[in-house]
């Protein structure tokens, strides 16, 4: 399966997002669609999963990764967001498989994204990210996890 660049019609994944997501990016989606990508996996002419890669700073960052975000920024890094498989097409590994997708595509780049569900480490830690800064808040607990490729490969 090929990871497929939406381009100007980036919004059409949006429709498959969470309606909680699609809140946010569809707010500030004219304002980062000149720095951002977004990149699907269709079946047919279905989009099953997807993701966006920001070349900035990410839309909505919270406390933590204001904290953190320029020094990604600085050195190069990407950003992951809006990372979602459509619930049809659970269980088929499409996230892992956008995510070496991509990593493929672009063979020297670096990533870095955020996660607010504990659970969700083991998946990017699988596809060879590594938590790097944990939250210090307990109630909303938040972790940076960051992609880099080996060098020489």
């Amino acid at each position: 399966m090929g990871l497929i660049n939406l381009g100007l019609d980036g919004r059409s994944y949006f429709k498959i997002l969470p309606e909680d997501w699609q809140e946010v990016i569809e707010s500030v989606w004219d304002d980062y669609k000149n720095n951002a990508t977004v990149y699907v996996f269709k079946d047919d002419l279905e989009i099953s999963a997807g993701g966006i890669v920001f070349r900035t700073a990410p839309p909505n960052m919270t406390d933590f990764e204001i904290e953190e975000w320029q020094k990604y920024v600085t050195a190069n890094f990407h950003y992951i967001g809006f990372l979602f498989v459509d619930t049809k097409y659970r269980g088929k590994s499409l996230g892992s498989e956008w995510l070496t997708a991509l990593k493929d595509q672009f063979p020297d780049q670096s990533y870095w994204l955020t996660i607010e569900e504990e659970g969700l480490r083991s998946f990017y830690e699988k596809n060879g990210f590594k938590c790097v800064s944990t939250s210090r808040d307990k109630a909303n607990p938040e972790w940076i996890l960051i992609y880099q490729p080996e060098k020489g490969k």
